[in-house]
């Protein structure tokens, strides 16, 4: 098969990028021909190898795009399609690459194209948030262009029916490389008859990976610091990722006098996110919403700790993804001083010497990825049929 691939790729787009790169390098390694077309506005750090095309532009912003930012992307996909084409199939790895539908069928004709849905957009449309009439309608005919929608969270297929009204959906998850189990079993021995900030010598270290914009709450993250700090509590927090709230969240590290306690280590390499949570026993992630979170997965597939927001996507990962995660604690939305709390409570737990957990059980990316080789494969096949 030969696929066009439009989406992210590290390092910029966060773990989307991640999960669409190891797509596009597992299905060659299946011995098809994909060419991963990926944006970017600043050239920083672009890795370079067969296959891979960056082009450089704006992309959408918010629900919507600029006309020069549509238009930039619409012109440089299809003058790659017409040197590299024509494709069996373009996939579409964010819902933000609906707004180039109109162009990519002009020049891919009726043949299928694949949305990979991860919530970034019919999140919101499913939610009470006000959102103009023409923009929302304009949205749910994209979805409704598409032959195909790969949903990486069962929940998400629920919500796509029930706001577009469509039922050409499917569930198959990231194919994510996922880290080594490695849970932590070094920690000092809790004494339940004092505080625990008191007799603890070993730092409660904590890791959120994470772009630091509104819908990911960082500055929850700073407040929930600040009220173990306020305790007494021995806790370190290393924070991975950027964007427009760094301002905001160095001002209150400063200002609580947190400077010690919590390190914004900026955009970094995933190797350097999964090395950093090799040395920590919590993940927390304050998000409002997500699609399905790969931090979540990486955390439970290293053996690590969990305290997260309850959202849906969140809750599918923790209750569902293997088995039900015992070291897993989700909190209400917003709820700074629980999040505190249930960080507390883990660390309780691995410092009362429990019995070693077994390996989780979890998806094998090979498989996931020959799951994907049949659905384009089927696709075809109703194509066909329908040719005909």
């Amino acid at each position: 098969m030969n696929i066009l691939l439009l989406s992210v790729h590290p390092p910029h787009g966060g773990g989307s990028a991640h999960s669409s790169q190891e797509l596009a390098c597992g299905l060659r390694s299946l011995g098809h021909e994909v060419l991963h077309i990926a944006p970017y506005k600043q050239a920083i750090n672009l890795v370079q190898y067969p296959g891979l095309m960056w082009i450089q532009a704006d992309g959408a912003n918010d629900l919507n795009i600029t006309p020069l930012a549509l238009s930039d992307i619409d012109r440089q996909f299809q003058r790659a399609y017409q040197n590299y084409g024509p494709f069996d199939y373009v996939i579409l790895g964010r819902e933000c690459f609906l707004w180039h539908l109109p162009a990519i069928r002009r020049v891919h004709g009726n043949k299928p194209i694949v949305l990979i849905c991860r919530g970034g957009y019919i999140n919101r449309l499913a939610s009470r948030e006000p959102i103009e009439p023409s923009l929302r309608q304009k949205l749910i005919g994209f979805y409704r262009d598409c032959d195909k929608i790969v949903c990486i969270a069962r929940y998400l297929a629920e919500s796509i029916k029930g706001v577009v009204g469509v039922n050409n959906t499917v569930f198959l998850p990231n194919p994510i490389n996922l880290p080594a189990f490695n849970p932590n079993t070094n920690f000092s021995p809790f004494n339940p008859t004092y505080n625990y900030q008191r007799t603890s010598e070993e730092p409660i270290r904590l890791l959120m990976a994470a772009q630091l914009k509104s819908r990911k709450k960082p500055l929850d993250a700073v407040e929930i610091m600040r009220i173990l700090a306020s305790e007494g509590v021995n806790v370190h927090l290393t924070v991975c990722g950027d964007g427009p709230d760094r301002t905001e969240m160095l001002y209150r590290i400063k200002n609580y006098g947190l400077e010690d306690r919590i390190v914004l280590k900026g955009k970094v390499s995933r190797q350097q996110v999964l090395d950093c949570m090799n040395n920590v026993e919590t993940i927390l992630l304050c998000s409002e919403s997500e699609g399905r979170p790969r931090v979540l997965q990486e955390a439970i597939a290293a053996g690590k700790g969990i305290v997260a927001y309850d959202n849906a996507g969140s809750r599918e990962v923790v209750n569902e993804w293997s088995d039900r995660w015992p070291l897993g604690r989700l909190v209400s939305i917003g709820d700074i001083t629980a999040a505190s709390g249930a960080i507390l409570d883990l660390a309780r737990y691995f410092r009362s010497k429990p019995e070693p957990l077994p390996p989780p059980q979890l998806p094998n990316p090979i498989e996931v990825l020959y799951e994907y080789e049949l659905m384009l494969k089927n696709l075809n096949v109703q194509a066909l049929k329908a040719v005909f």
